[in-house]
């Protein structure tokens, strides 16, 4: 099947590439012609990914969180495999909590992971020794529940609206250096992690989330295709843009 975007000659960082979005995307772009790093704390699962790949791609271990760590491994990776033209941050956690029990740990986790370590692999990849200095695009993965509310889920919601936020300013900050700022809030997502939170549900809920997106569920390769975009020079004049790709959830 035709398909105008070509990402050949182009090299790009995904976070969180051993499952769910992460995954589907390493494999999506590869299928483009893009040189890949991918990065995920799964060892085992991030050399399978890897593998799949029908293009070139390296992978580092690295827990997104342990920021020099992550800064050192990439600028080893690059230093023997190239420079990178983009990145997308994949990498997250849920945290299902009403806030009479969420606590300041397990919040602070999960933005430290979800938003802030975003923060910290833009800012590796601006480095002069890290980008490659041309098509620069940066794409954060945000959710729905940046933009509309759900109970129970004050802290993921924090986490996803503050990336957000984030990504507008980026977007101004960066443009000087040609780099592209955008992020993509799914709606739900067949994935490892949707699967594992059904699981503390009855058998009604996962037709209920269904029922809320007119198109139905989504699946990573929606996802995948966005980030591709965002990657490619279709979307040259895009930046500082908060993407809904959520099957019509949103839109009620």
């Amino acid at each position: 099947m035709f398909n105008p975007i070509d990402l050949t000659n182009r090299r790009f960082l995904i976070s969180g590439a051993a499952s769910g979005i992460g995954r589907a995307t390493a494999i999506y772009l590869s299928k483009l012609g893009a040189n890949l790093l991918l990065i995920d704390r799964n060892e085992e699962q991030l050399k399978i990914v890897s593998d799949l790949c029908l293009s070139y791609s390296s992978y580092r271990v690295v827990d997104v969180i342990e920021y020099e760590d992550m800064k050192s491994n990439i600028i080893n990776d690059v230093d023997s495999n190239g420079k990178l033209n983009g990145m997308v941050h994949c990498a997250g956690l849920s945290c299902i909590a009403p806030l009479k029990i969420i606590d300041k740990k397990n919040a602070m986790n999960v933005y430290m992971v979800n938003a802030y370590a975003g923060l910290e692999l833009a800012k590796i990849f601006s480095l002069k020794n890290i980008f490659a200095g041309e098509n620069g695009s940066i794409v954060f993965i945000s959710s729905i529940y940046g933009i509309v509310g759900s109970a129970a889920n004050v802290g993921y919601s924090m986490s996803k609206g503050a990336i957000q936020s984030a990504t507008r300013s980026l977007a101004i900050e960066l443009a000087a250096k040609k780099i592209r700022v955008n992020c993509i809030a799914p709606g739900f997502i067949k994935t490892e992690m949707s699967n594992q939170i059904n699981r503390n549900f009855d058998d009604n809920h996962e037709k209920h989330i269904e029922s809320l997106h007119p198109l139905g569920w989504g699946e990573p390769n929606d996802i995948a295709a966005g980030i591709a975009y965002l990657f490619s020079d279709m979307s040259k004049w895009i930046t500082g843009a908060i993407i809904n790709i959520d099957g019509g959830f949103t839109a009620q």
